[in-house]
């Protein structure tokens, strides 16, 4: 009869085991699938907010730049109608050039300080920086979109039985993401970066040369 009763016990165990391990198994294999998800979904979110960024910093740029070729513009109209002498004319140019400068220094502010912060933290290397401040907002982003996800008592009842708890396992997805976001970073924002540049280098030396040319022509 005890023999019996233990044969019975060992092989309940043996099947709870065994299904533990199914579903261990099936837990691992659906995380890997939210890994490559979530980070695919980063990754295309992260190049989508670079290029509006960009766009809308390049588009402000634009107007800036044309509202003070038409102030300089303006200037110079009122110097060719005799509406003030050449030593005003230059005077008035000066005033501009240097309100200029210090606008475009107030603008930059914030973005230079937070630039300056975020290289300082890292080393100076800008590679790392951008890596590590991106992996930060992602790791966050997935948690909070994450936490908002409601799951049953039959999922967590799952999860309990696989050895797993859903705290644990949004806090894994986050990090595994994070860790992808900050390998591909620079890789994703490269094009972006350097097409920026190219479009504020070329405008600002459109920019110089028209004012080098008013000045001449002044």
């Amino acid at each position: 009869m005890l023999r019996a009763a233990f044969l019975l016990v060992s092989a309940l165990t043996t099947g709870v085991t065994l299904g533990r391990k199914a579903i261990d198994s099936a837990v691992k294999r659906k995380k890997q699938s939210l890994i490559e998800q979530a980070a695919q979904d980063a990754r295309q979110r992260i190049r989508g907010h670079a290029e509006i960024y960009l766009r809308d910093s390049i588009t402000q740029f634009v107007q800036s730049v044309f509202i003070k070729a038409l102030l300089l513009i303006a200037a110079w109209f009122f110097y060719r109608i005799g509406l003030y002498p050449h030593p005003v004319f230059s005077g008035i140019v000066l005033v501009l050039l240097a309100l200029f400068l210090v606008r475009d220094a107030i603008v930059f502010f914030p973005t230079g300080r937070l630039i300056v912060v975020k290289l300082h933290d890292h080393g100076w290397r800008p590679k790392k920086a951008i890596g590590e401040t991106i992996a930060a907002r992602v790791f966050e982003q997935v948690l909070d979109e994450a936490g908002e996800i409601k799951t049953g008592r039959a999922t967590h009842i799952m999860l309990a039985l696989a050895g797993h708890k859903m705290d644990d396992l949004t806090q894994d997805v986050a990090r595994k993401v994070s860790e992808i976001a900050r390998e591909t970073s620079w890789h994703d924002l490269r094009p972006f970066m350097l097409a920026a540049a190219g479009k504020f280098l070329t405008l600002s030396a459109l920019y110089s040369a028209f004012v080098f040319i008013l000045l001449r022509t002044g």
